[in-house]
């Protein structure tokens, strides 16, 4: 046995110290960073606070939220979780001055929830592309999401993958698509309205013959589809362009599909809510997000499109974009998801 080398068990001890030195003050760092409530909210003034609240991943807003908070110094509170919950907490408290902005969400579930929004037009508003734009600058468009089909190329070759939104209608992949239930994820309720545009009086037969394909069956989430298709319990999924890009920069072993018909590409959004407690903040807040930077981060590091005619894309595939009228779109929500809810449980039938 090797005695202990005690010069070498000396710098392995350095090494661990400033290993934790550097953690718990990067936790310091981020805890101020984040905002919280209950440590700095208190002693700050009113002109610089700002409350969030938002449908995003952690991954996205966390990174967009410190760079705000740098570089304007005010203090965000963040209230996070899926976009159905966010907005319904929204709609609750409009009337208490609770949130100043919300962040994240297909622009088509703002549009739906609009009377609890406050308009502005961005200052950032002519560089931002036309069919991007609210009519009544109720919300500003953030990125452009164009939807994808997913597969894993353990289980299907590129000949073996679906190429349109009709085949998903047929017994051929009944059972084997994941998606994800619409009633808590915004992306899985364009997926119903594109569906819907490609079968123009023929709706209500192509939303059973969807369901009748899942089997009655959804995932929890839209994070849910993507990981059922890597584990292999579903042959393929629908899912965002830019969650596909991830997971294969991941390591993923997945392909995606640019369905032959063209594809939605709805955004998400950012809104100030209305009677929000810090107005000014809120509108800077949203400029912030179409900024020239946030944009490029966006496509950059987050794999998404900008919607900013003056900044280039990522480079994905060119697609026909299917044309979805955004406020048809929120018209039809709640009528649309309770037929869903219906055929969902008889399992289309």
């Amino acid at each position: 046995m090797r005695p202990p080398d005690s010069e070498g068990a000396g710098r392995r001890l350095c090494l661990l110290f400033l290993v934790l030195s550097l953690f718990f003050s990067a936790l310091l760092l981020l805890s101020c960073g984040r905002g919280d409530a209950e440590r700095r909210g208190e002693t700050l003034p009113e002109e610089r606070k700002l409350i969030v609240y938002t449908s995003h991943k952690e991954e996205v807003y966390r990174p967009l939220i410190l760079e705000f908070e740098a570089k304007t110094g005010i203090f965000v509170e963040l209230h996070a979780g899926g976009s159905t919950e966010m907005l319904k907490k929204l709609e609750e408290d409009s009337g208490y001055s609770e949130c100043d902005i919300m962040f994240g969400g297909g622009v088509e579930l703002l549009e739906a929830d609009k009377e609890f929004l406050e308009p502005y037009r961005s200052s950032y508003a002519d560089q931002i592309a036309g069919r991007f734009l609210s009519s009544d600058d109720s919300w500003t468009a953030f990125t452009e999401l164009p939807l994808v089909f997913i597969y894993n190329n353990k289980l299907l070759s590129e000949e073996e993958a679906p190429k349109s939104w009709r085949e998903l209608l047929t017994e051929r992949w009944k059972g084997r698509i994941a998606f994800a239930d619409p009633e808590r994820s915004g992306t899985s309720y364009t997926i119903l309205q594109t569906i819907l545009s490609l079968c123009p009086g023929r709706e209500d037969e192509a939303l059973e013959s969807f369901a009748r394909a899942l089997s009655g069956e959804s995932a929890g989430g839209s994070g849910e589809v993507l990981s059922e298709v890597e584990s292999g319990e579903k042959l393929m999924g629908i899912t965002l362009e830019e969650s596909a890009w991830k997971e294969i920069a991941r390591g993923e072993d997945l392909s995606l599909v640019y369905p032959e018909e063209g594809s939605s590409a709805v955004p998400d959004g950012v809104a100030v809510a209305k009677n929000a407690p810090h107005p000014e903040n809120a509108r800077r807040f949203v400029d912030f997000c179409v900024s020239d930077e946030v944009q490029r981060y966006a496509v950059d590091e987050l794999y998404r499109r900008p919607v900013r005619t003056d900044i280039p894309g990522p480079g994905g595939e060119d697609f026909p974009v299917l044309p979805l009228s955004i406020e048809k779109m929120g018209r039809e929500k709640n009528a649309l998801l309770e037929r869903w809810a219906e055929l969902s449980k008889g399992g289309g039938e």
